[in-house]
């Protein structure tokens, strides 16, 4: 007897600082397959890029203090092996983090812009409501960790909102074809995050770890449910 082999999960930090591996240990809980983590941002050549391919069962790409308006090397070529899951050229499961959410609908052909006036930064945690998404149908009111100075300003072509927060209408979207899901929030934030980002770490509460769980499992749960099946 022969099966498929193992389902394959590819994780982008593009964090310019320091890499976030909590926020990786929270993408991949309960994750049964293999993995693989790409941080271009700080191992320079560290992909993906175009030529490397697209050997995975889903992606995920996670936040950076970067802007998708910078000059920066390993930009380019990301945005570039993007280009082709929001084209339904390669059909995968993707989801975008923060500037993950920012760089998706920048490459689709959406505007990303200040979230204010003074280019200040917008970090706490609040309450998003979701409503009408794929990843979790219903409205769900979910307690998330943010950080963030820019935001979507218009939509990509092709994507429909599905989530808002006081002051930001897009704070989550997703292709109405495609099995492509961002959100500007971040369900991934754990402790070190909230450290780095001088939270008060009795932030990190039981309510925003089940909220954030809830939306990482229905994306895993989405990623495992379009991989092949096993082979007798």
């Amino acid at each position: 007897m022969s099966r498929a082999r193992p389902p394959r999960l590819w994780i982008i930090d593009p964090s310019t600082k320091r890499p976030e591996g909590q926020g990786v240990d929270s993408i991949l809980e309960g994750w049964p397959g293999e993995s693989r983590l790409f941080m271009p941002a700080l191992r320079p050549g560290d992909g993906p890029q175009p030529e490397t391919g697209y050997a995975a069962d889903g992606f995920v790409v996670m936040g950076s203090a970067a802007s998708v308006h910078e000059p920066l090397a390993w930009l380019g070529p990301l945005a570039e092996w993007l280009g082709p899951l929001l084209t339904g050229e390669v059909r995968r499961p993707l989801l975008g983090i923060c500037f993950g959410h920012q760089l998706i609908a920048h490459v689709g052909g959406g505007e990303i812009g200040d979230l204010t006036e003074d280019g200040a930064k917008r970090v706490g945690v609040e309450i998003s409501e979701l409503e009408g998404g794929r990843l979790l149908p219903g409205h769900h009111e979910l307690r998330v960790m943010v950080s963030h100075r820019e935001e979507i300003k218009r939509l990509a072509p092709g994507f429909r909102p599905i989530a808002r927060r006081r002051g930001v209408a897009v704070d989550g979207m997703e292709h109405e074809a495609l099995p492509v899901f961002s959100f500007q929030f971040h369900p991934e934030a754990r402790e070190e995050f909230a450290g780095h980002a001088g939270l008060d770490l009795r932030e990190v509460d039981d309510r925003l770890r089940a909220d954030s769980r809830k939306l990482l499992t229905a994306f895993r749960e989405r990623v495992l449910g379009d991989c092949p099946a096993p082979r007798d």
